[in-house]
């Protein structure tokens, strides 16, 4: 009886789709026809394809199987898989334990005919892999690739395989396989995917009324349904979930369920792990960074400094507020300068100098601020200027010392937004988990050791030291401004990717400025209108 209601169920959903009343699909209910002849009749019907299929996965279907002899890769019958199907089941239907969001593949349900589920699966597969090996995004212009699917010798190997740890390392060599970063982060990934319950529920932080009303009650939910709290309830169960949870996000060692814990618990696997898709292809499609270079993620606050291709030296770092927020760059670093001058931008400027100058013109002194005219660098006397009507059109420079906002070190880039890597005043920022305070620049902790490091190197291919890393506190003792270029420009890659390997484990960054969200918002309104397509 269930499989006729479901024979029913799928044969009105093809005679919608197709349109054609004189198309006649009985032969999926015929128990004297075999799957394979099934699969041919299937294959041979383009309308009842359409339903489904777009016209790449018809011609990718219809290759496959005439390569084949439409011999069946995954049903063995009319309600059963084979054990090698079973484990292509369980890959198309979890693509994103093999970093695939869910998105690119099409949907598969339990009330499918056989024959149905059969299909599906290989083009789900033929993603898979055709997006292991180029990936899916292109960042830049915020875009997904043209939809590939994968060479019929890839599937054939892929359907060989009947280990579920095999079929994964397929996978993953079929992408950068000498990146070991890459590798890495793709076995993290399925090691969560499959420990950890893929719950899809994403809660709201300003409308759910238990995350407002009851923050723990909500915690042992969410908890629970991500599989993190299991077995009998009891509050040592609930700590050690929750401490190991917020180890996971990135988020502090205490018990404390402050509003960054709840954004990580108001998020589901599912969500999670479609950002880990996103990370992963952008360590799939990333080109090679060259033997020295600083790279900065900004989710994970940590700048990273590699020479002769090997890192040496991690440093913390405080990015921009969610307001301004620090952009993603490539540049080079050129000049260390000793002692900055800080030409406050504009914004800074109108926000937040000017409202306390009209108030008190003994603001500026006291920051060791300099005003001048706009385009102009000579001092104005604040005590000339009637501030009781609110002039405006300044420029404001701070003066050097270890009071400057950009402390006594700057590591100086091109680039079109005007942030730098620089020291600060406020050290105690780094002193947090989630650092993201400032107004776009990036605040590097122990600047001084990161730029006698980066002379060290430098002076490699000099005639003599000219500048030797010690050069630094020196100067620093000094306590002028100073520029030093460096013979070798660096290379600096400011990025953004929010799940990341930290300590040999998976780590789930908070998703500071939203991007990974706008990416997923464009991967869903994909799959939407591929849905609507199919069904006309």
């Amino acid at each position: 009886m269930r499989f006729n209601l479901v024979y029913l169920i799928f044969f009105s959903l093809v005679v919608s789709c197709s349109r054609d009343p004189e198309l006649n699909f009985d032969f999926l209910n015929d128990p004297s026809l075999s799957i394979s002849t099934k699969l041919e009749r299937y294959l041979s019907s383009d309308s009842l394809l359409r339903c489904t299929f777009n016209q790449q996965e018809i011609n990718q279907l219809t290759s496959f199987y005439e390569n084949n002899d439409f011999t069946p890769s995954i049903a063995l019958s009319d309600s059963t898989f084979s054990k090698r199907g079973n484990t292509l089941v369980a890959i198309a239907k979890n693509p994103l334990a093999y970093g695939v969001p869910e998105e690119l593949c099409l949907p598969i349900s339990d009330s499918m005919h056989p024959v149905e589920v059969e299909l599906r699966i290989i083009i789900n597969l033929s993603r898979i892999c055709a997006v292991a090996r180029d990936g899916f995004f292109t960042y830049d212009s915020k875009t997904l690739k043209p939809k590939s699917l994968s060479k019929i010798s890839v599937l054939n190997q892929l359907s060989a395989i009947n280990n579920p740890a095999k079929q994964h390392e397929y996978i993953v060599n079929l992408g950068p396989k000498l990146d070991t970063n890459y590798v890495k982060l793709a076995e993290e990934i399925y090691a969560y995917a499959t420990r950890y319950t893929i719950d899809t529920k994403n809660y709201s932080t300003k409308k759910d009324s238990l995350i407002k009303n009851n923050p723990t009650k909500f915690a042992i939910q969410s908890l629970t349904q991500k599989g993190y709290l299991t077995g009998r309830y009891s509050i040592k169960n609930f700590e050690d979930a929750l401490l190991t949870f917020k180890t996971h996000n990135g988020l502090d060692s205490t018990l404390d369920i402050n509003d960054y814990t709840i954004e990580a618990l108001a998020e589901s696997n599912k969500h999670r792990l479609t950002r880990a898709a996103i990370s992963l292809d952008k360590v799939r499609q990333h080109a090679a960074y060259g033997p020295r270079y600083v790279r900065i993620n900004i989710p994970e606050y940590q700048l990273y400094f590699f020479a002769n291709d090997s890192l040496k030296a991690i440093h913390r770092v405080v990015v921009g507020k969610r307001n301004t927020q620090t952009p993603e760059l490539v540049s080079e670093i050129r000049t260390i300068i000793i002692y900055p001058y800080w030409k406050v931008p504009a914004s800074i400027i109108k926000k937040e100098i000017m409202p306390d100058v009209y108030k008190n013109q003994g603001y500026l002194a006291r920051h060791h601020y300099k005003l001048c005219r706009y385009n102009d660098t000579a001092r104005i006397d604040p005590k000339t200027i009637n501030w009781g009507n609110r002039p405006s059109g300044f420029n404001v420079i701070q003066m050097p010392g270890p009071w400057n906002s950009l402390g006594v070190i700057k590591f100086e880039f091109l680039n079109s937004h005007s942030v730098y890597v620089h020291d600060t005043p406020q050290k105690s920022f780094f002193n947090r988990k989630v650092r993201s305070y400032s107004h776009g620049c990036m605040r590097c902790q122990n600047p001084i050791d990161l730029g006698k490091l980066m002379l060290d190197y430098d002076q490699e291919g000099r005639r003599k030291r000219s500048m030797p890393a010690d050069t630094l506190d020196s100067l620093i003792r000094i306590g002028d401004h100073t520029a030093i270029a460096l013979k070798n420009r660096i290379p600096i890659y400011v990025e953004y990717q929010t799940v990341t390997m930290q300590y040999k484990r998976l780590t789930f960054h908070i998703d500071i400025y939203f991007r990974d969200e706008e990416l997923i918002g464009i991967l869903t309104s994909t799959r939407k209108k591929s849905l609507n397509n199919r069904s006309k």
